[in-house]
Protein backbone atom coordinates (compact mmCIF):
# COMPACT_ATOMS: atom_id res chain seq x y z
CA UNK A 1 0.00 0.00 0.00
CA UNK A 2 1.50 3.31 -0.76
CA UNK A 3 -0.02 6.66 0.11
CA UNK A 4 -3.22 4.27 1.60
CA UNK A 5 -4.10 3.08 -1.51
CA UNK A 6 -3.40 -0.08 -2.93
CA UNK A 7 -2.73 -0.99 -6.60
CA UNK A 8 -3.66 -4.74 -6.47
CA UNK A 9 -6.71 -5.19 -8.69
CA UNK A 10 -6.65 -2.38 -10.54
CA UNK A 11 -7.91 -3.08 -14.11
CA UNK A 12 -4.87 -3.22 -17.00
CA UNK A 13 -5.82 -2.15 -20.41
CA UNK A 14 -4.71 -2.85 -23.15
CA UNK A 15 -2.51 0.46 -24.58
CA UNK A 16 -3.10 -1.01 -28.05
CA UNK A 17 -5.27 -3.21 -30.14
CA UNK A 18 -3.90 -6.36 -31.16
CA UNK A 19 -3.76 -10.42 -31.54
CA UNK A 20 -2.66 -12.50 -28.27
CA UNK A 21 0.61 -14.10 -29.28
CA UNK A 22 0.84 -15.63 -25.23
CA UNK A 23 -0.93 -16.19 -22.28
CA UNK A 24 0.99 -17.17 -19.27
CA UNK A 25 -0.60 -18.60 -16.25
CA UNK A 26 1.75 -18.54 -12.66
CA UNK A 27 4.96 -19.02 -14.48
CA UNK A 28 8.30 -17.58 -13.08
CA UNK A 29 9.20 -14.68 -14.04
CA UNK A 30 6.55 -13.17 -15.16
CA UNK A 31 3.84 -14.86 -13.23
CA UNK A 32 -0.19 -14.28 -15.28
CA UNK A 33 0.85 -12.62 -18.32
CA UNK A 34 -0.62 -11.60 -21.67
CA UNK A 35 1.52 -10.59 -24.70
CA UNK A 36 -0.09 -8.67 -27.53
CA UNK A 37 0.77 -8.18 -30.96
CA UNK A 38 -0.13 -5.28 -33.04
CA UNK A 39 1.32 -5.03 -36.23
CA UNK A 40 3.79 -2.05 -37.79
CA UNK A 41 1.72 -1.46 -40.79
CA UNK A 42 -1.47 -1.01 -38.44
CA UNK A 43 -0.13 1.42 -37.13
CA UNK A 44 0.01 5.65 -38.26
CA UNK A 45 3.07 6.55 -39.60
CA UNK A 46 3.51 9.64 -37.17
CA UNK A 47 3.65 6.58 -34.40
CA UNK A 48 6.27 4.66 -36.27
CA UNK A 49 8.51 7.94 -36.66
CA UNK A 50 7.93 9.06 -32.83
CA UNK A 51 8.92 5.36 -32.00
CA UNK A 52 12.40 5.36 -33.63
CA UNK A 53 12.29 1.43 -34.42
CA UNK A 54 15.56 0.23 -34.28
CA UNK A 55 16.37 -2.20 -37.70
CA UNK A 56 15.44 -5.46 -37.95
CA UNK A 57 18.78 -7.72 -36.94
CA UNK A 58 20.12 -9.65 -39.80
CA UNK A 59 20.31 -13.00 -37.91
CA UNK A 60 19.72 -13.95 -34.15
CA UNK A 61 22.18 -13.11 -31.63
CA UNK A 62 23.61 -15.74 -28.85
CA UNK A 63 24.25 -14.62 -25.84
CA UNK A 64 26.22 -16.15 -22.91
CA UNK A 65 23.72 -14.21 -20.25
CA UNK A 66 21.16 -17.57 -19.66
CA UNK A 67 21.19 -20.99 -20.15
CA UNK A 68 18.97 -21.10 -23.24
CA UNK A 69 18.08 -24.63 -25.13
CA UNK A 70 18.50 -25.31 -28.27
CA UNK A 71 15.63 -24.34 -29.99
CA UNK A 72 13.89 -27.69 -31.49
CA UNK A 73 13.32 -26.17 -34.96
CA UNK A 74 13.28 -22.36 -36.56
CA UNK A 75 10.48 -20.62 -35.59
CA UNK A 76 8.22 -19.76 -38.04
CA UNK A 77 7.77 -16.29 -37.77
CA UNK A 78 7.53 -13.99 -41.00
CA UNK A 79 11.07 -11.99 -40.67
CA UNK A 80 9.92 -9.60 -43.26
CA UNK A 81 7.27 -8.08 -41.53
CA UNK A 82 7.56 -6.81 -37.99
CA UNK A 83 5.22 -6.22 -34.86
CA UNK A 84 5.05 -4.26 -31.88
CA UNK A 85 4.53 -6.83 -29.08
CA UNK A 86 3.47 -5.52 -25.71
CA UNK A 87 3.54 -8.03 -22.70
CA UNK A 88 1.98 -7.34 -19.29
CA UNK A 89 3.02 -9.51 -16.42
CA UNK A 90 2.40 -10.08 -12.77
CA UNK A 91 -1.51 -9.82 -13.28
CA UNK A 92 -3.52 -10.60 -10.28
CA UNK A 93 -5.47 -13.66 -11.91
CA UNK A 94 -4.78 -15.78 -14.72
CA UNK A 95 -5.83 -14.65 -18.12
CA UNK A 96 -9.08 -15.00 -19.20
CA UNK A 97 -8.34 -14.32 -22.64
CA UNK A 98 -6.97 -17.40 -24.78
CA UNK A 99 -3.86 -17.06 -27.40
CA UNK A 100 -5.24 -15.75 -30.62
CA UNK A 101 -7.60 -13.69 -29.33
CA UNK A 102 -8.34 -10.40 -30.94
CA UNK A 103 -7.58 -7.21 -28.24
CA UNK A 104 -9.58 -3.71 -28.46
CA UNK A 105 -7.42 -0.68 -26.96
CA UNK A 106 -8.76 0.09 -23.65
CA UNK A 107 -10.11 -3.48 -23.55
CA UNK A 108 -9.55 -4.82 -19.67
CA UNK A 109 -6.73 -7.94 -20.11
CA UNK A 110 -6.53 -8.24 -16.38
CA UNK A 111 -5.71 -6.73 -13.04
CA UNK A 112 -2.54 -5.39 -11.40
CA UNK A 113 -1.26 -8.07 -9.11
CA UNK A 114 2.11 -9.24 -7.82
CA UNK A 115 2.42 -13.08 -9.33
CA UNK A 116 5.62 -14.50 -10.62
CA UNK A 117 9.12 -12.47 -9.09
CA UNK A 118 6.94 -10.06 -7.83
CA UNK A 119 7.43 -8.34 -4.44
CA UNK A 120 4.36 -6.01 -4.76
CA UNK A 121 1.61 -5.23 -6.95
CA UNK A 122 2.80 -3.35 -10.41
CA UNK A 123 2.22 -3.79 -13.75
CA UNK A 124 4.85 -4.99 -15.43
CA UNK A 125 5.25 -3.54 -19.16
CA UNK A 126 7.19 -4.48 -21.83
CA UNK A 127 7.50 -3.27 -25.15
CA UNK A 128 9.58 -5.03 -27.78
CA UNK A 129 9.59 -4.87 -31.93
CA UNK A 130 10.24 -7.99 -33.72
CA UNK A 131 8.89 -10.70 -36.42
CA UNK A 132 5.57 -10.96 -37.03
CA UNK A 133 3.58 -13.68 -36.41
CA UNK A 134 5.30 -15.22 -33.12
CA UNK A 135 3.22 -17.09 -31.17
CA UNK A 136 4.49 -19.04 -27.69
CA UNK A 137 3.22 -21.73 -25.85
CA UNK A 138 4.66 -20.27 -22.85
CA UNK A 139 7.48 -18.83 -21.46
CA UNK A 140 9.26 -19.06 -17.96
CA UNK A 141 13.63 -19.11 -16.41
CA UNK A 142 14.76 -19.49 -13.43
CA UNK A 143 12.46 -22.45 -12.31
CA UNK A 144 13.38 -25.92 -12.14
CA UNK A 145 9.92 -26.82 -13.24
CA UNK A 146 10.51 -24.84 -16.71
CA UNK A 147 10.16 -27.27 -19.42
CA UNK A 148 13.03 -26.69 -22.54
CA UNK A 149 10.42 -25.21 -24.89
CA UNK A 150 9.57 -22.71 -22.31
CA UNK A 151 12.70 -21.92 -21.88
CA UNK A 152 13.41 -21.71 -25.63
CA UNK A 153 10.70 -18.89 -25.79
CA UNK A 154 12.12 -16.68 -22.69
CA UNK A 155 15.66 -16.89 -24.32
CA UNK A 156 13.96 -16.27 -27.93
CA UNK A 157 12.06 -13.11 -26.07
CA UNK A 158 14.83 -11.78 -23.98
CA UNK A 159 17.98 -11.75 -25.52
CA UNK A 160 17.97 -13.44 -28.62
CA UNK A 161 18.07 -10.09 -30.53
CA UNK A 162 14.76 -11.12 -32.45
CA UNK A 163 12.86 -8.88 -30.12
CA UNK A 164 14.60 -5.37 -29.57
CA UNK A 165 13.30 -3.27 -26.75
CA UNK A 166 11.70 0.24 -26.87
CA UNK A 167 10.74 2.67 -24.41
CA UNK A 168 7.35 1.92 -23.19
CA UNK A 169 6.96 5.74 -22.16
CA UNK A 170 6.88 6.68 -26.07
CA UNK A 171 3.91 4.91 -26.23
CA UNK A 172 2.20 7.47 -24.36
CA UNK A 173 3.56 11.02 -25.93
CA UNK A 174 2.02 12.45 -28.93
CA UNK A 175 3.42 12.15 -31.93
CA UNK A 176 4.52 15.54 -33.66
CA UNK A 177 2.40 16.69 -36.78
Amino acid sequence: MQNGISLSGLPVLAILEGQVALVMSGRFPYGNAVLVETPLDSLPPAWLEMLDLPPAPAEPQVSNALTCPTPAAPPEWDSEARSLYLLYAHLLEPPAIETGDSVSCEQVIGAIGDSGNALNPHLHLEVRVGPSGARFSGMAHYDASAKPEEMTAYCQWRVSGSFLTIDPLLLFSKPQQ
